[in-house]
């Protein structure tokens, strides 16, 4: 297993944009696109970063004008890493390895969306968690260079139906229903997964609060174990856990994750 400043390294020397800064997507005066975020600044891009002709269109706005929008609407593959903090086993078993598991890619809700709460499940929570947005197609990838894979980071929201999730046969709906995976309000490109806090509130009061230093199986760990079986391509995400006992969601609260380095995800339960 790598080091953290092996890590770290890969961190600075890995896949990253021409600008190294934050990306996202936004709608403006009738405009919808791809950007790039420096500061309080807003440039245009033309399209996805890991696509040929990706640039700057010179077009740009001020951030307090524009609607975000989730950075990658419509992945490819959108997975989540099972019991990945020692604070959130409870009385399962350490796991032996990483236990990932799909998400459908229309789960995926923006900053300031709302979260549909199903009137029928009786307990709904919010998991608060970072966010890998994968960046080159990665096969077969060692630990080591896992990191080199990597696009950015954003924060995420990994809801989680409690009762469907005990009582169906599989996870589908309790994971995977509309609106029941927001990210946001941008993708970082430079971060340090080894030692970012992330914090949760409802409602303004904190309800988790960990350091991904505390996963089980680091962000390296995850790319590599799962690119043994399945390809990752550009745009990808990978949940990678989240901690405690989240608290129950009910319509009307507002729910944020803030993690260090990245910025603050803001939703709203309907």
């Amino acid at each position: 297993m790598p080091s953290r400043n092996e890590c770290t390294a890969a961190v600075l020397s890995g896949f990253r944009s021409p600008h190294n800064m934050r990306y996202g997507k936004f709608t403006a005066k009738g405009v919808t696109a791809h950007c790039e975020i420096e500061g309080q600044t807003v440039h245009q891009v033309s399209g996805l970063p890991w696509n040929a002709g990706y640039k700057r269109t010179g077009e740009t706005y001020k951030l307090s004008e524009v609607k975000l929008l989730a950075p990658i609407q419509h992945p490819g593959k959108v997975l989540a890493m099972a019991l990945n903090y020692g604070s959130h086993l409870h009385n399962a078993p350490k796991p032996e390895r990483p236990e990932p598991f799909l998400k459908p890619s229309t789960s995926i809700a923006g900053p300031n969306d709302a979260i549909i709460l199903p009137r029928d499940s009786t307990r709904i929570d919010a998991e608060s968690e970072l966010v890998v947005v994968i960046g080159k197609t990665a096969k077969n990838v060692s630990e080591k260079d896992a990191l080199n894979y990597v696009y950015g980071y954003t924060c995420g929201n990994d809801v989680s139906a409690r009762d469907w999730q005990r009582g169906d046969k599989s996870w589908w709906r309790a994971k995977g229903s509309d609106t029941f995976s927001p990210i946001g309000p941008w993708i970082e490109t430079k971060l340090d997964p080894t030692n970012a806090q992330i914090i949760g509130r409802i409602n303004g009061k904190e309800a988790q609060r960990c350091n991904t230093s505390e996963m089980i199986f680091n962000v390296v760990q995850c790319i590599a174990f799962i690119s043994k079986y399945m390809t990752l391509n550009p745009g990808d995400m990978i949940f990678t856990g989240t901690s405690g006992t989240p608290d129950a969601l009910k319509p009307g609260d507002k729910v944020e994750i803030e993690i260090s380095g990245i910025g603050t995800l803001v939703n709203t339960c309907k």
